[in-house]
Protein backbone atom coordinates (compact mmCIF):
# COMPACT_ATOMS: atom_id res chain seq x y z
CA UNK A 1 0.00 0.00 0.00
CA UNK A 2 0.94 3.63 -1.35
CA UNK A 3 2.68 5.75 1.36
CA UNK A 4 0.59 9.11 1.59
CA UNK A 5 3.09 12.17 0.63
CA UNK A 6 3.92 14.14 3.50
CA UNK A 7 2.97 17.44 2.08
CA UNK A 8 -0.95 16.23 1.79
CA UNK A 9 -0.77 15.90 5.14
CA UNK A 10 0.20 19.35 5.66
CA UNK A 11 -3.04 20.76 6.10
CA UNK A 12 -4.08 18.45 9.15
CA UNK A 13 -1.06 19.84 10.72
CA UNK A 14 -1.88 23.21 10.19
CA UNK A 15 -4.99 23.61 9.87
CA UNK A 16 -7.56 24.01 13.27
CA UNK A 17 -11.15 23.89 13.94
CA UNK A 18 -13.96 21.63 12.75
CA UNK A 19 -14.89 23.89 10.16
CA UNK A 20 -11.45 22.16 8.73
CA UNK A 21 -13.09 18.68 8.25
CA UNK A 22 -14.84 17.56 4.97
CA UNK A 23 -16.54 14.41 6.46
CA UNK A 24 -17.66 13.40 10.03
CA UNK A 25 -16.85 10.00 9.67
CA UNK A 26 -13.49 9.71 6.96
CA UNK A 27 -10.43 11.57 8.17
CA UNK A 28 -7.29 11.79 5.68
CA UNK A 29 -5.29 8.52 5.95
CA UNK A 30 -8.47 6.06 6.31
CA UNK A 31 -9.50 4.18 3.70
CA UNK A 32 -12.08 5.25 1.31
CA UNK A 33 -15.25 2.66 0.94
CA UNK A 34 -14.68 1.69 -2.89
CA UNK A 35 -18.10 1.87 -3.83
CA UNK A 36 -20.13 0.81 -6.43
CA UNK A 37 -23.46 2.81 -7.54
CA UNK A 38 -25.82 3.24 -10.77
CA UNK A 39 -24.65 5.88 -13.12
CA UNK A 40 -26.60 9.58 -15.17
CA UNK A 41 -26.27 7.01 -18.02
CA UNK A 42 -27.87 3.88 -16.90
CA UNK A 43 -24.30 1.75 -16.10
CA UNK A 44 -22.59 1.15 -13.01
CA UNK A 45 -19.20 2.46 -11.88
CA UNK A 46 -17.05 2.08 -8.96
CA UNK A 47 -16.38 5.49 -7.20
CA UNK A 48 -12.35 4.42 -7.30
CA UNK A 49 -10.10 4.00 -9.90
CA UNK A 50 -6.83 1.12 -10.25
CA UNK A 51 -4.48 4.34 -10.91
CA UNK A 52 -2.53 6.33 -8.92
CA UNK A 53 -5.16 8.44 -7.91
CA UNK A 54 -8.83 8.89 -7.75
CA UNK A 55 -10.54 12.10 -7.36
CA UNK A 56 -14.63 12.17 -6.32
CA UNK A 57 -16.70 14.97 -5.90
CA UNK A 58 -19.87 15.73 -4.12
CA UNK A 59 -22.22 18.53 -5.79
CA UNK A 60 -25.27 19.57 -6.00
CA UNK A 61 -27.07 20.63 -9.37
CA UNK A 62 -28.48 24.34 -8.68
CA UNK A 63 -25.81 25.30 -7.06
CA UNK A 64 -23.21 27.71 -8.00
CA UNK A 65 -20.37 26.50 -6.07
CA UNK A 66 -20.84 23.01 -7.00
CA UNK A 67 -21.06 24.09 -10.84
CA UNK A 68 -17.99 26.22 -10.79
CA UNK A 69 -16.00 23.47 -9.18
CA UNK A 70 -17.55 21.04 -11.76
CA UNK A 71 -15.94 23.16 -14.76
CA UNK A 72 -12.75 23.57 -12.37
CA UNK A 73 -12.85 19.71 -12.94
CA UNK A 74 -13.16 19.19 -16.32
CA UNK A 75 -9.84 21.47 -17.08
CA UNK A 76 -8.07 19.08 -14.85
CA UNK A 77 -9.98 15.95 -17.01
CA UNK A 78 -8.50 17.31 -19.93
CA UNK A 79 -5.17 18.16 -18.55
CA UNK A 80 -4.90 14.51 -16.74
CA UNK A 81 -6.41 12.51 -19.96
CA UNK A 82 -4.04 9.39 -20.30
CA UNK A 83 -2.44 9.82 -16.76
CA UNK A 84 -3.47 7.21 -14.20
CA UNK A 85 -5.88 9.72 -12.76
CA UNK A 86 -9.58 8.19 -12.34
CA UNK A 87 -12.62 10.89 -11.58
CA UNK A 88 -16.05 10.71 -10.64
CA UNK A 89 -18.56 12.71 -9.62
CA UNK A 90 -21.32 11.65 -6.64
CA UNK A 91 -24.56 13.52 -6.56
CA UNK A 92 -27.63 12.24 -4.58
CA UNK A 93 -30.83 10.76 -6.90
CA UNK A 94 -33.01 12.87 -5.06
CA UNK A 95 -31.79 15.80 -7.24
CA UNK A 96 -33.64 15.92 -10.64
CA UNK A 97 -31.78 13.85 -13.09
CA UNK A 98 -32.98 17.01 -15.63
CA UNK A 99 -30.75 19.32 -13.78
CA UNK A 100 -27.88 17.02 -12.74
CA UNK A 101 -27.82 16.45 -16.62
CA UNK A 102 -28.04 20.03 -17.37
CA UNK A 103 -25.26 20.70 -14.75
CA UNK A 104 -22.74 18.22 -16.34
CA UNK A 105 -23.73 19.43 -20.05
CA UNK A 106 -22.77 23.49 -18.81
CA UNK A 107 -19.86 22.23 -16.95
CA UNK A 108 -18.52 19.70 -19.24
CA UNK A 109 -17.28 16.88 -17.07
CA UNK A 110 -16.80 13.68 -18.69
CA UNK A 111 -16.22 11.83 -15.61
CA UNK A 112 -18.94 9.30 -14.49
CA UNK A 113 -22.01 10.43 -12.11
CA UNK A 114 -22.65 8.06 -9.35
CA UNK A 115 -26.38 8.54 -7.85
CA UNK A 116 -26.21 7.76 -4.44
CA UNK A 117 -29.43 6.42 -4.02
CA UNK A 118 -31.38 7.54 -0.74
CA UNK A 119 -28.26 9.24 0.28
CA UNK A 120 -26.81 6.39 1.37
CA UNK A 121 -23.22 7.44 1.22
CA UNK A 122 -23.40 10.69 2.12
CA UNK A 123 -24.64 9.37 5.38
CA UNK A 124 -21.64 6.81 5.59
CA UNK A 125 -19.33 9.33 5.04
CA UNK A 126 -21.09 12.05 6.56
CA UNK A 127 -20.44 15.00 3.83
CA UNK A 128 -20.39 18.33 5.97
CA UNK A 129 -20.85 20.53 2.94
CA UNK A 130 -21.13 20.85 -0.92
CA UNK A 131 -19.06 21.15 -3.17
CA UNK A 132 -16.25 19.02 -1.28
CA UNK A 133 -13.42 17.12 -3.30
CA UNK A 134 -11.26 13.88 -2.41
CA UNK A 135 -8.48 12.72 -3.58
CA UNK A 136 -7.57 8.66 -2.24
CA UNK A 137 -4.23 7.45 -3.31
CA UNK A 138 -3.21 4.11 -5.49
CA UNK A 139 -3.97 1.98 -2.05
CA UNK A 140 -7.54 3.30 -1.74
CA UNK A 141 -7.18 5.61 1.37
CA UNK A 142 -8.37 9.43 1.61
CA UNK A 143 -5.01 11.43 0.95
CA UNK A 144 -6.87 14.60 0.80
CA UNK A 145 -9.93 16.98 0.81
CA UNK A 146 -10.96 20.05 -0.75
CA UNK A 147 -13.52 22.65 0.24
CA UNK A 148 -14.82 25.34 -2.52
CA UNK A 149 -12.82 28.39 -2.37
CA UNK A 150 -12.66 31.09 -4.74
CA UNK A 151 -8.82 31.34 -5.36
CA UNK A 152 -6.56 28.44 -6.05
CA UNK A 153 -8.84 25.83 -5.56
CA UNK A 154 -7.68 24.51 -9.06
CA UNK A 155 -3.94 24.84 -8.31
CA UNK A 156 -4.41 22.77 -5.43
CA UNK A 157 -6.26 19.90 -6.41
CA UNK A 158 -3.87 19.85 -9.50
CA UNK A 159 -0.35 19.74 -6.94
CA UNK A 160 -2.28 17.15 -5.00
CA UNK A 161 -2.92 14.67 -7.89
CA UNK A 162 0.81 15.28 -9.15
CA UNK A 163 2.17 14.26 -6.17
CA UNK A 164 0.42 11.58 -5.89
CA UNK A 165 1.88 10.70 -9.33
CA UNK A 166 5.38 11.55 -8.54
CA UNK A 167 5.54 14.41 -10.90
CA UNK A 168 6.35 16.98 -8.31
CA UNK A 169 8.18 17.40 -4.59
CA UNK A 170 7.20 17.82 -1.36
CA UNK A 171 8.55 21.72 -2.10
CA UNK A 172 6.44 22.30 -4.74
CA UNK A 173 3.24 21.00 -3.16
CA UNK A 174 4.15 23.04 -0.46
CA UNK A 175 4.49 26.05 -1.77
CA UNK A 176 0.68 26.41 -2.98
CA UNK A 177 -1.10 24.48 0.18
CA UNK A 178 0.53 26.88 2.71
CA UNK A 179 2.56 29.71 1.29
CA UNK A 180 4.30 31.57 4.29
CA UNK A 181 1.58 30.32 6.80
CA UNK A 182 3.82 28.51 8.90
CA UNK A 183 5.74 31.64 9.48
CA UNK A 184 2.66 33.57 10.40
CA UNK A 185 1.98 35.06 13.86
CA UNK A 186 4.72 35.28 17.13
CA UNK A 187 7.45 32.83 17.78
CA UNK A 188 5.14 30.82 20.21
CA UNK A 189 2.65 29.94 17.24
CA UNK A 190 5.42 29.95 14.60
CA UNK A 191 6.80 26.82 16.86
CA UNK A 192 3.53 25.45 17.13
CA UNK A 193 2.61 25.20 13.99
CA UNK A 194 6.30 23.93 13.19
CA UNK A 195 5.62 21.80 15.98
CA UNK A 196 2.60 20.17 14.44
CA UNK A 197 3.69 19.68 10.82
CA UNK A 198 6.63 18.09 12.55
CA UNK A 199 4.58 15.02 14.25
CA UNK A 200 2.36 15.19 11.01
CA UNK A 201 5.52 14.11 8.85
CA UNK A 202 6.36 11.83 11.18
CA UNK A 203 2.97 9.95 11.01
CA UNK A 204 4.37 9.75 7.46
CA UNK A 205 7.59 8.34 8.17
CA UNK A 206 9.79 11.53 6.72
CA UNK A 207 11.98 11.78 9.57
CA UNK A 208 14.08 13.64 7.37
CA UNK A 209 11.70 16.43 6.86
CA UNK A 210 10.20 15.95 10.45
CA UNK A 211 13.77 16.61 12.16
CA UNK A 212 14.13 19.91 9.41
CA UNK A 213 10.81 21.19 10.52
CA UNK A 214 11.34 19.88 14.22
CA UNK A 215 14.47 22.33 14.29
CA UNK A 216 12.42 25.02 12.73
CA UNK A 217 10.08 24.61 16.00
CA UNK A 218 12.82 25.45 18.01
CA UNK A 219 14.28 28.05 16.29
CA UNK A 220 11.17 29.79 16.61
CA UNK A 221 10.73 28.77 20.75
CA UNK A 222 13.49 27.09 22.36
CA UNK A 223 11.22 26.19 25.23
CA UNK A 224 8.55 24.09 23.62
CA UNK A 225 9.30 20.59 25.12
CA UNK A 226 6.88 18.62 22.27
CA UNK A 227 9.17 20.00 19.94
CA UNK A 228 12.00 18.59 21.16
CA UNK A 229 10.06 15.71 21.22
CA UNK A 230 9.56 16.01 17.71
CA UNK A 231 12.98 16.08 17.33
CA UNK A 232 14.29 13.47 19.06
CA UNK A 233 11.44 10.90 17.72
CA UNK A 234 12.79 12.44 13.94
CA UNK A 235 16.09 11.67 14.93
CA UNK A 236 15.44 8.54 16.25
CA UNK A 237 13.86 7.08 12.92
CA UNK A 238 17.24 8.33 11.78
CA UNK A 239 19.15 6.03 13.68
CA UNK A 240 20.80 8.96 15.55
CA UNK A 241 19.82 7.47 18.93
CA UNK A 242 23.13 9.66 20.55
CA UNK A 243 21.06 12.66 19.39
CA UNK A 244 17.82 11.73 19.82
CA UNK A 245 17.67 10.53 23.91
CA UNK A 246 18.29 13.68 25.19
CA UNK A 247 15.62 15.69 23.06
CA UNK A 248 13.62 12.67 24.23
CA UNK A 249 14.23 13.33 28.07
CA UNK A 250 13.26 16.66 27.44
CA UNK A 251 10.05 16.13 26.53
CA UNK A 252 8.78 12.93 28.58
CA UNK A 253 9.89 14.84 31.74
CA UNK A 254 7.51 18.14 30.59
CA UNK A 255 5.06 15.19 29.39
CA UNK A 256 5.74 11.43 30.43
CA UNK A 257 2.75 10.48 28.08
CA UNK A 258 4.14 11.86 24.97
CA UNK A 259 3.39 9.41 22.20
CA UNK A 260 6.06 10.53 19.63
CA UNK A 261 8.63 10.66 22.94
CA UNK A 262 8.24 7.33 23.70
CA UNK A 263 7.81 5.59 20.30
CA UNK A 264 11.23 7.15 19.93
CA UNK A 265 12.32 5.71 23.13
CA UNK A 266 11.29 2.23 21.66
CA UNK A 267 12.78 3.10 18.34
CA UNK A 268 16.52 3.46 20.90
CA UNK A 269 15.62 0.29 22.56
CA UNK A 270 15.32 2.50 25.89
Amino acid sequence: MSTIPRSLLLLAALAGGPEAAAFTYLEVGEPVEDVEMPTLDGRRERLLGKGKASLFVFFRPGQDHSLDVLARLAKLEREFAGKPVHFAAVVGDDSPAADVRAAVKEAGIRMPVLLDRGNAFYGKLGVRLHPVVGIADQGGRLAAYEHFRKVNMEDRMRVRLRRLLGEITDAQVEAVLEPARAEEGGPAQVARRYNNLARALLKGKNHAKAEETARKSLQADASLAAAHGALGAALAGLGKCAEALPELEIALRADPADAAALEGKKTCGK
